[in-house]
């Protein structure tokens, strides 16, 4: 592919560079070939990505969370889908469902995250409820009832490969295609593993220098869906909403 080749060989020159004026000479460079490269269509990816954050409080109390979730990207289309134990998501609608006085209730972070890229580069931004069959379509004047950014480069991505500019590249071991870059600002550091051959954020760390604060990304790369199980193919049997329908 031209794009990669390009993208390789500004690579060698960048970091095989002993002189760290001439480096910067060449960073200019270096975005241009990576700007030329993501102007071509991202490979499909079918991953399982894992979340973990830890906080020590002043008072000594720890706090962690952890969670994964299902993701999937192609051309215009990526879906995220947070994995929840059946009987909790269960017990929390049946909870709703069959109160004394039943509402409607919908929780975007427990619904499969649809979002699709239209020709005029604008986001749909739809919700998919499988215990009710709905799905939930969010306008954009309403993106912010569930903290929705419509940046396609950072989601489709995981990271804007722009910001790559104020991180340096490291010498630590990554997958084949793929490189560790860090960033440290004041009392913070944070690394970025990205694969420019994938176009993706293979993983994320940011941390404070005493570890009382944390947060990963992992991104493990499963095998590619075949186009007729793409799960937004199947919602036909789906009634379809939008947010303002759960407004009181």
């Amino acid at each position: 592919m031209p794009g990669f080749c390009a993208v390789s060989v500004c690579f060698t020159l960048f970091w095989r560079s002993a002189s760290g004026l001439l480096c910067r000479a060449l960073l200019p460079a270096l975005l241009l070939c990576a700007t030329a490269s993501a102007a071509t269509t991202p490979p499909d990816i079918n991953a399982l990505i894992s979340y973990h954050t830890l906080e020590v409080s002043p008072d000594g109390i720890t706090q962690q969370h952890s969670y994964k979730e299902r993701w999937i990207r192609t051309a215009d289309t990526l879906w995220s889908e947070r994995l929840i134990p059946l009987p909790v998501a269960r017990a929390f609608h049946q909870i709703h469902d069959n109160s004394k006085t039943p509402h409607k209730h919908f929780m975007y972070q427990m619904a499969a995250r649809w979002v699709t890229q239209q020709p005029d580069q604008s986001l749909s931004l739809v919700y998919v409820d499988h215990y009710h069959k709905n799905q939930v379509y969010y306008p954009p004047m309403e993106y912010g009832q569930a903290g929705f950014n419509p940046d396609w480069t950072s989601l489709s991505q995981l990271f804007n490969p722009a910001l790559l500019a104020d991180f340096t590249a490291t010498d630590e071991e990554a997958p084949a295609g793929a490189r560790w870059y860090q960033r440290e600002q004041g009392n913070t550091i944070m690394r970025v593993l990205w694969s420019e051959s994938l176009q993706l954020a293979l993983a994320l760390d940011r941390h404070t220098r005493d570890g009382y604060k944390q947060y990963r990304m992992e991104v493990k790369l499963k095998t590619p869906l075949a186009a007729d199980r793409l799960p937004w193919l199947k919602l036909e049997e789906y009634d379809r909403k939008e947010i303002s329908d759960f407004f009181d």
